[in-house]
C-alpha cells in the first residue's frame, strides 16, 4: 500500500510505516535523502497530512485502506487518541431541506443534518444535491455544505463548469503549458477540470489514468434516478490521530535523523522551528546532546519558566473539546514541580467537591512537565482550603508560557476529612 505523508511528524511515520511494508508516494526531499527510498510518483492510497493544530494528523482515503494504516499507527505508538469522522468527506447526497438558520438552508439526511449557505431561492420540503466539505466528529455537529458538487481526485478535480483552473502553485509550475494542452485533448463530456500542485509531478500516464477513474465516477452520478435519495457517492473516510505522547514519535525519528528531546512538542509552534533546526544542525555536527537539549529547554521549554512568569492552560477533551482555564502566575519552582496561582471566576460548584465558589477564591495549581496528572488545590480569599482535585491526563507539555494536555476523564477529588473519590472512570 502507497501512503503520502506530509507535515511535522513525516519522518516518524516514514519510519514506523516502512518498517511495516508500506510504500511511500511522492515522498519529500528530506524524506529522499533520509530513508533512500524510492522516488515513486504515483497516485497513494492513503493520506497523512498534520492537523492545522498540529497535535496530529488526518488520514485520508478508501475506508479499508485508511482502516489499516490506522490499525498499524495505533498498535506502534499505543498512546493515540483515534476520532473517525461520522460523514466521509466529498461524498455526495440527496438530501431534504428542513429549515432555516441564520439564512442558510438546513438538510436533512437521516443520520445527520448539515447546513448550505448558497440556498438560491430554497424552501422546506425541496430535495436538493449536495457534497460534505469537511469531517465532523460529533454526532450533533452540523455538516458544512455546498452544491456546486466537484468529483475530487489526488491530481485534479471535475467540476461542473467546464472549464480548466489551476491552484495557486500549479500556475507556477513550469509543467502550466503542458496540462492545459493535456486539458484540452482529453474528453471531458461537459466537465470542467482544475488542477492541483500533486499533478507537477506526475506522469502523462497518471493524469490519463485519474481523469478516467474521476468520469467513471461522474458517470455515476448523472445516472441516479430522481426518486433517489440520501448517499448517491461516497467520499473519502477520514480519522484524526492526536499525538498527547510525542516522545514516542520524537524516539522514532531519532533512529534517522538527530532529534532533540521534545521535538515534536516545540514542531507545534512556528515560531520556534528555526531554534529546533539550529538545535538539531548542532547535534549532526557532534555537539554534545545533553548540553544542546538543555540550552534549547532553556529558551523555549521548561526551564525558560521562572517565578513570576504568566502561564495559560490549554485543557483538551477527548471529543475535542478546548478549554482554556484561568491563568496564573508561578508562585514556586521546586526541582521540575510548579506551582502556579490562579483565580478562580464564576459561580457555581467546583466539581467533584460540592463546594460552592466564592469571591476571592483562588487555585494552588501543581504539575511536573511529563507528568500524567494535574493537581488543583481550592482556598478561599482567606486562604481557608476548601479541597483538592486531581486531574488524570496524558503528559503535561509545557513551553514558553503554555501548559498542554489531554483530560482523560478520570479524576481524584477530596475534601478536608473525607476520604478521596474517583471521578468519572466510566467517560474514560
Amino acid at each position: 500500500m502507497k501512503v503520502y505523508l506530509r507535515g511535522i511528524y513525516s519522518t516518524a511515520l516514514t519510519k514506523l510505516l516502512l518498517d511495516e511494508g508500506f510504500e511511500i508516494s511522492y515522498p519529500s526531499n528530506s524524506i529522499l535523502i533520509r530513508f533512500k527510498v524510492k522516488n515513486l510518483n504515483v497516485k497513494p492510497d492513503v493520506l497523512i497530512i498534520e492537523t492545522s493544530d498540529k497535535q496530529g494528523v488526518l488520514v485520508r482515503g478508501a475506508s479499508e485502506k485508511v482502516e489499516r494504516v490506522v490499525k498499524v499507527i495505533v498498535e506502534q505508538l499505543k498512546y493515540v487518541i483515534v476520532r473517525k469522522s461520522i460523514i466521509g468527506v466529498g461524498s455526495i447526497y440527496k438530501g431534504l431541506v428542513v429549515g432555516n438558520v441564520n439564512g442558510n438552508a438546513l438538510i436533512d439526511f437521516s443520520s445527520f443534518k448539515g447546513l448550505l449557505r448558497d440556498i438560491g431561492g430554497l424552501r422546506n420540503g425541496d430535495e436538493v444535491f449536495v457534497q460534505t466539505v469537511q469531517p465532523i466528529w460529533k454526532t450533533d455537529e452540523l455538516a458544512p455544505l455546498k452544491s456546486n458538487i466537484v468529483i475530487d481526485g489526488f491530481y485534479m478535480s471535475l467540476t461542473q463548469n467546464d472549464t480548466v483552473t489551476f491552484d495557486y502553485s500549479s500556475r507556477k509550475s513550469p509543467r502550466f503549458r503542458e496540462l492545459l494542452n493535456i486539458s484540452s485533448m482529453l474528453r471531458r463530456d461537459g466537465w470542467g477540470i482544475r488542477w492541483k500542485n500533486t499533478a507537477a509531478k506526475a506522469s502523462l500516464e497518471e493524469l490519463i489514468r485519474e481523469f478516467e477513474e474521476l468520469k467513471e465516477r461522474a458517470k455515476l452520478l448523472r445516472r441516479v434516478c430522481p426518486q433517489t435519495s440520501g448517499l448517491i457517492l461516497e467520499g473519502e473516510s477520514v480519522y484524526r490521530l492526536e499525538f498527547p505522547c510525542k516522545s514516542l514519535l520524537d524516539e522514532l525519528r531519532s533512529m534517522v535523523v538527530p532529534t532533540v528531546k521534545g521535538h515534536h512538542v516545540y514542531r507545534c509552534f512556528r515560531e520556534f522551528g528555526a531554534a529546533v533546526d539550529l538545535a538539531e544542525l548542532m547535534l549532526a555536527r557532534g555537539a554534545d546532546k545533553a548540553f544542546v537539549e538543555d540550552c534549547l529547554d532553556r529558551f523555549i521549554g521548561f526551564k525558560s519558566i521562572e517565578v513570576g512568569s504568566w502561564l495559560e492552560f490549554e485543557h483538551r477533551k477527548l471529543d475535542g473539546t478546548i478549554l482554556n482555564l484561568n491563568p496564573g502566575v508561578v508562585e514556586a519552582i521546586d526541582s521540575d514541580l510548579l506551582t502556579v496561582r490562579r483565580k478562580i471566576s464564576g459561580s457555581g460548584f467546583y466539581d467533584g467537591l460540592g463546594v460552592a465558589k466564592e469571591p476571592g477564591d483562588y487555585a494552588l495549581t501543581r504539575f511536573k512537565p511529563g507528568d500524567w496528572l494535574i493537581e488543583h488545590m481550592y482556598f478561599s480569599s482567606r486562604g481557608e482550603f476548601k479541597g483538592v482535585y486531581v486531574n488524570i491526563n496524558t503528559p503535561v507539555e509545557v513551553v514558553r508560557g503554555l501548559v498542554r494536555y489531554v483530560d482523560l476523564a478520570v479524576d481524584v477529588s477530596a475534601k478536608l476529612g473525607e476520604e478521596p473519590k474517583v471521578l468519572d472512570m466510566d467517560e474514560l
